[in-house]
């Protein structure tokens, strides 16, 4: 199959871009699938304009913009499913919780069973906020990112702890203790200085 020298490709690229196409993972994705229609026509004999006006016509007939548009509200859709569960388990995990508390100190029945729908809540949560910060793992600092990993560990350890603990398995208190050291000398130092620096960086006259 015949390889497309460095000026055709940089033609091609230079559509894509008249097309309005900004993100530069899709330019390079539609740049990929261009050529390789084009080598594709070149080796059965086409000319090189011919396929390059066939490239377009077939790939995206509405204009490569639309793929674009296209991406974006496939990933808005993702964001905004994400943040449902992301607050609707926050919720269910905070009125769970202070239920079952009540229930609890009150010696209701099902104060138990509440506090582990919370927990289990809690942990879905958790579990949502740590797979959606992995997927822009390197887009964050590092101070960030331990933040994020230490806040999960916290939440696992807290919650399936407080499970066992209702649940009377063996080694709950030892699972607790973890959680909640993670959570003291980890997440919360690294959280409160980096709000720290954030209000100290937005204040006015700041010189940090």
């Amino acid at each position: 199959m015949m390889q497309l020298n460095e000026h055709q490709e940089s033609v091609i690229l230079a559509r894509i871009i008249e097309d309005n196409v900004t993100n530069t993972g899709l330019q390079g994705e539609l740049l990929d699938h261009y050529c390789c229609f084009i080598e594709a026509q070149l080796a059965a004999g086409a000319d090189f304009e011919i396929a390059y006006q066939l490239a377009f016509e077939a790939i995206t007939p509405n204009g490569a913009y639309e793929i674009q548009e296209e991406l974006y509200s496939i990933l808005n859709f993702k964001q905004i499913i994400m943040k449902k569960i992301i607050y609707g388990s926050g919720f269910i995990a905070a009125f769970f919780l202070s239920l079952g508390c009540m229930f609890k100190t009150q010696h209701w029945s099902g104060g138990p069973s509440l506090l582990i729908a919370g927990c289990l809540s809690l942990l879905v949560m958790a579990l949502v906020l740590f797979v959606n910060s992995l997927q822009h793992f390197k887009a964050h600092n590092t101070s960030y990112n331990l933040r994020v990993f230490s806040g999960f560990i916290s939440a696992l350890f807290i919650s399936s702890g407080f499970i066992f603990k209702i649940l009377a398995y063996p080694g709950a208190s030892i699972i607790v203790t973890v959680g909640i050291a993670v959570l003291s000398f980890l997440f919360l130092p690294v959280l409160f200085y980096q709000l720290y620096r954030q209000a100290t960086l937005s204040s006015p006259g700041s010189t940090l």
